[in-house]
């Protein structure tokens, strides 16, 4: 980690290098400038003023002399390598040699050797000639400077007076959009924002005016030329402020949108507010007066003497900050937090004063060695990267925000879409997340060329940029369509599946719309990445008939799963089952909770669940297809009359009637009389047609109502019997039994026996509703258990 720190603070101080070179590289004169700086005035051509410095140099002079040589031997290519080759002879052009890799790479360490060199070598002698402009602070007349500064008092009085009066009267407005902030999304948050904004920008104005107004005024028809100056360098300024403002929002708390606490809002304000005053008023008001009142040499030394002591105080503000800042980026890090984000801000954290340091440097070696395009570049520079870090910043909070709070859906359409909310916030923050990456990268990228270190905008100009940024944003589209697809399909089969909406689904259709929603969700899915790949310039072709030779692999290799396929098609081509459906698959007996092309989901009675492919099915007893019966074969002893027992049976089913269960019965009940004589008992059969799936509920209340009237009426039912032997002695003697002398005699089973008697004729009492095991509590059916299927025989319920 140390190495890769050093490695990244080296890489830094030489990107500052190279920026410094590449600002002289786009100011013409540069080093004359800062060299000379009364020669602005005297020098009418400023080509003639660097070609005399040039001549004037033995070095300068020198590379100037090889330059001509060597343009004087090129071929009509512009090629220097065509000088001695055979297109030089002849006249014909030759194409230049491509050079090898390990070349470029030499060639471009030379170069950044060459530029970092030069860039040093200048700096030295921008700060030998920073001793030339402090001497111009020795002519200096203060009387003249207060002279022509007297006149712009009155129009800075009544400018400031009208800009305090401003802030009284935005003060309760600018509450006002705070409150109403407070609990606003994100999107209404940035256009409060932007609102309060133009108002103190409007505040400002209407002091510019005021002060034009009163300059005309007392000035008899026009301003002064040092009362304008003022009033163009306050607008300047208080503007510059306003979209700082609007960026940390340092008095009002419910505005801001980027991640700062008050204390460090109101600081950081105040510090970068001071900062641009002093040098906006000295560049743009106070050195021109000077200039105007005295000479040149004086306006650079008084702009020379504030730049360094901003400089200074910048750097002591850096170095009192640096343990605050580095803990607060490391905040997340302490916390336990290692993404990505985490670490870099935690890197940061412990370099930033080094660069931040080193960018004050930087911009004041580039103003020293150019005072008047330097400051132009730099000033252009620095207010592009203000303007990008901030609408940037305010992007991404916001962004962030809505990724925080996710996207809401009204509560009407959360109840026919109950899943709508949560598909939709499981893409849309993946979504914003990548945006806001790009962003980010966007705003680097407009930051290195705003600097003129890399210049993206002749990539994107290129066939090259153009086809790679097509292909981004072409793959980007056919995302976003295919995901918007996706959620409309699934949203409607959602829809259709909901029963509190619409017509209620039938278990065909609920398993059909599953199968449809699996089916599609894989079909998007490929499409859509064959598109993608597509738009990014990768032939499909080959991954096309790739797919087609794996697949035929694998139809030849995985038998079973194609079989699997084949037998789950057709079953539910002929609706076999479906979803909620109570069937008996491979001997095993449960509700249908998932079904697929290829395999089943069984839920038994006691909860276990089956996972069944359908290549192993050889057949399917559905138990909920269209009706049910349930099959009563009462057994009784020899000795009960068949009369008695049908009448029993009989008034047993007009009793069931009457309980909850009866709304499961579809017809009345076929007697069928005796179905067998069994070793101890004659069974007697009925059957009565039931809704599909609640036959053994109807059977459970049944049987007990069939138990509490054979004991009212007497009527026995028969149960295997017992015969105990004690043995017999040598003599055919049995032994005595023993027996206790005292018996219990226990009264109140009778009563007991009477209590139970009335909680059954009463099947409304108890915590459940009576429905004798058809549906549980959530409403969904039962499945039967190993002694409700055919336990006494075929056929019986």
């Amino acid at each position: 980690m140390p190495r890769l720190s050093t490695a990244i603070l080296a890489f830094v101080a030489a990107l500052f290098f190279v920026s410094i070179g590449t600002v002289h590289a786009q100011v013409p004169g540069a080093a004359s400038a800062a060299a000379t700086p009364a020669a602005e005035e005297s020098a009418a051509d400023p080509s003639l003023d660097d070609l005399i410095s040039i001549l004037e140099n033995e070095e300068t002079r020198a590379k100037l002399l090889d330059s001509l040589k060597a343009a004087a031997y090129r071929g009509p290519s512009g090629d220097a390598g065509d000088a001695t080759g055979d297109g030089a002879l002849f006249g014909l052009d030759a194409p230049a040699p491509e050079q090898t890799l390990p070349a470029q790479i030499a060639d471009g360490v030379r170069t950044f050797i060459g530029n970092a060199s030069e860039t040093g070598s200048e700096i030295l002698k921008s700060l030998q000639s920073s001793g030339d402009i402090l001497s111009g602070a020795g002519a200096l007349d203060i009387p003249e400077i207060l002279k022509a500064v007297l006149p712009v008092g009155l129009v800075a009085i009544i400018v400031f007076v009208v800009l305090l009066l401003g802030r009284l009267v935005k003060a309760p407005i600018f509450r006002r959009l705070a409150r109403q902030s407070e609990n606003a999304s994100p999107l209404k948050k940035l256009l409060l924002l932007v609102v309060s904004g133009l108002i103190d920008a409007f505040s400002i104005f209407l002091s510019w005016a005021a002060g034009v107004i009163t300059a005309t005024v007392f000035s008899n028809g026009q301003p002064g030329l040092n009362q304008q100056l003022f009033l163009n360098a306050f607008l300047v300024i208080e503007m510059i402020k306003v979209a700082l403002a609007v960026f940390v929002a340092p008095n009002h708390p419910g505005l801001r949108l980027t991640p700062f606490s008050n204390r460090q809002a109101s600081y950081w304000y105040f510090w970068f507010s001071r900062f641009i005053s002093i040098l906006g008023y000295t560049f743009l008001f106070v050195a021109p007066v000077i200039r105007s009142a005295t000479n040149v040499q004086a306006a650079d030394a008084t702009r020379f003497i504030v730049v360094i002591c901003c400089v200074l105080l910048a750097i002591g503000l850096i170095m009192k900050n640096r343990g605050t800042v580095r803990e607060r980026l490391k905040r997340a890090k302490k916390a336990g937090d290692n993404s990505i984000g985490a670490r870099i801000n935690a890197f940061i954290g412990q370099i930033w004063w080094i660069v931040a340091i080193g960018f004050v440097l930087a911009a004041f070696i580039v103003w020293l060695r150019s005072p008047e395009e330097g400051l132009q570049f730099l000033t252009l520079g620095t207010l592009k990267t203000i303007g990008a870090m901030a609408i940037g910043g305010l992007i991404v909070s916001v962004l962030s925000r809505w990724i925080a709070s996710g996207i809401p859906i009204p509560q009407s359409t959360k109840d026919k879409l109950p899943l709508l909310e949560k598909r939709i916030n499981s893409f849309i923050p993946n979504a914003l997340t990548v945006v806001r990456v790009l962003v980010v990268i966007a705003v680097v990228a407009y930051l290195l060329e705003a600097w003129s270190i890399a210049s993206y905008s002749d990539w994107l100009a290129s066939a090259s940029g153009q086809s790679i940024v097509g292909g981004l944003v072409g793959g980007a589209i056919i995302l976003c369509v295919g995901v918007a697809i996706y959620i409309a399909v699934s949203s409607w089969i959602e829809y259709r599946l909901n029963p509190n909406y619409g017509t209620i689904p039938t278990a065909r259709e609920r398993t059909l719309l599953s199968l449809l929603r699996n089916a599609f969700t894989i079909a998007m899915v490929v499409i859509i990445s064959m598109l993608v790949l597509s738009q990014l310039g990768i032939d499909i072709a080959p991954l096309l008939a790739g797919a087609g030779v794996v697949g035929l692999a694998i139809g030849f290799g995985a038998q079973k799963f194609v079989q699997d396929i084949i037998t789950g098609a057709f079953i539910q081509i002929q609706n076999a089952m479906n979803e909620g459906d109570i069937v008996e698959v491979n001997g095993v007996t449960g509700t249908v909770e998932q079904l697929t092309v290829r395999s089943v989901g069984l839920r038994t009675v006691d909860g276990t669940w089956y996972l069944i492919p359908f290549s192993s099915v050889d057949q399917v007893a559905n138990y909920s297809k269209d009706f049910a019966y349930y099959v009563a074969d009462i057994g009784v002893a020899y000795r009960e009359n068949q009369a008695d027992v049908e009448a029993m049976m009989m008034e047993a089913f007009e009793e069931l009637k009457t309980t909850a269960v009866a709304e499961n019965l579809i017809g009345e009940m076929d007697m069928w009389g005796v179905q067998e004589l069994g070793d101890s008992a004659v069974v007697m059969r009925a059957r009565v047609m039931t809704k599909p799936g609640t036959q053994w509920g109807v059977g459970r209340a049944y049987r007990g109502i069939i138990k509490r009237m054979a004991d009212e009426r007497g009527i026995e039912i028969p149960f295997p019997h017992m015969t105990v032997w004690f043995g017999e002695d040598r003599n055919g003697n049995a032994p005595p039994i023993r027996m206790n002398d005292e018996v219990v005699e226990t009264a109140s089973s009778p009563q007991i026996e009477a209590h139970d008697r009335k909680a059954v004729a009463n099947p409304e009492a108890g915590p459940r509703s009576g429905d004798y095991g058809t549906t549980n509590l959530a409403g969904k059916p039962i499945p039967p258990g190993e002694t409700d299927v055919d336990a006494s025989g075929p056929g019986r319920g």
